[in-house]
């Protein structure tokens, strides 16, 4: 597994789209059974991440969105974050992947900016989800490629997706950065307008300054989401990270898309509306893609098509 600091502002990668929806469509309560099924059936996420790979997805996100203690509390689950961690990593690692992202979601814990026990609070949730990866006898630094993760399983990056407050963010990234020094992807929810809740594109990149890796995620239009990632281009230096929230087609739009005709309110309906996305993207400053949402594999390779054997414009 290659250190993926040395490939920032050189080839476009895509990562994985969230294996959530896949096993949704298997059965799985994914509301409030995902932590335990991942326990119990691991093979579920090994196959669906199997598929993520095939369609040539370079890096490989863990199916660990949910891993804040307090968001485990709510699966009576809080002392399991060390188990979830590890059950996940192998489910990565058992097919071979490029590169190993670790997820790290919002810990949904009431925030408030202006008192210290509330943002202290907040702060040791995101402190406990980066402990759960770490490995005995690993520093800080976690050596030469970010760290080992639970049960010595190699891990790249952890990465911080989902949250919508600058407040939240820097929690996230102040407890992160209390045990962890490797590689750090960050990415913030904007809306389907491209814009950041009750916050600018500059107040957005700054709550996330301390991560290797800046991004964002969202619904909106290539135009609208092109616009917010050529913004925060012009105000980091850090690579991009592009994720489109994509939304199941009905049978009308599938046909409707089929024809060429423009889909109110789904501007992803079909896997091919993703390459070209992807194309504006890159164009607009992204390396890292990602497909999310209700995606499947195909828009996850539909993005790798559009992404093969180019390198970011930046």
């Amino acid at each position: 597994m290659a250190d993926i600091q040395l490939r920032f502002h050189h080839d476009m990668l895509v990562l994985s789209a969230p294996i959530d929806y896949a096993l949704a469509r298997q059965g799985v309560d994914v509301e409030d059974d995902f932590e335990f099924t991942s326990l119990i059936e691991p093979e579920m996420a090994t196959d669906a991440l199997r598929l993520e790979a095939l369609a040539g997805a370079q890096c490989l996100v863990t199916a660990t969105e949910g891993i804040c203690p307090a968001r485990l509390a709510h699966a009576r689950m809080e002392d399991r974050a060390a188990d979830v961690a590890a059950s996940a990593l192998a489910s990565a690692n058992a097919n071979n992947p490029q590169h190993v992202l670790c997820e790290i979601g919002p810990c949904n814990l009431p925030l408030d900016p202006s008192s210290k026990a509330s943002l202290k609070q907040t702060v040791q949730q995101y402190e406990a989800s980066a402990c759960a990866f770490m490995g005995e006898g690993v520093g800080a630094d976690g050596g030469d490629r970010a760290a080992l993760g639970a049960q010595g399983v190699p891990f790249d990056a952890l990465f911080l997706n989902g949250m919508r407050t600058e407040a939240d963010m820097r929690c996230a990234i102040e407890g992160v950065r209390k045990v962890y020094d490797g590689p750090l992807f960050a990415s913030m929810d904007v809306n389907d307008q491209g814009e950041f809740d009750r916050m600018t594109v500059q107040q957005a990149v700054e709550a996330m300054q301390g991560a290797d890796v800046v991004g964002v995620r969202s619904a909106a239009a290539p135009e609208a989401l092109c616009a917010t990632v050529r913004q925060m281009a012009q105000l980091t230096d850090a690579p991009i990270l592009a994720q489109i929230r994509v939304k199941a087609p009905t049978a009308q739009e599938k046909k409707r898309a089929a024809l060429g005709g423009p889909i109110p309110g789904n501007p992803y309906p079909m896997p091919d509306a993703l390459a070209d996305a992807a194309l504006q993207l890159r164009a607009t400053g992204a390396q890292f893609l990602r497909a999310c949402g209700e995606a499947t594999p195909a828009y996850t390779g539909a993005l790798a098509v559009a992404a093969m054997g180019r390198d970011c414009i930046r």
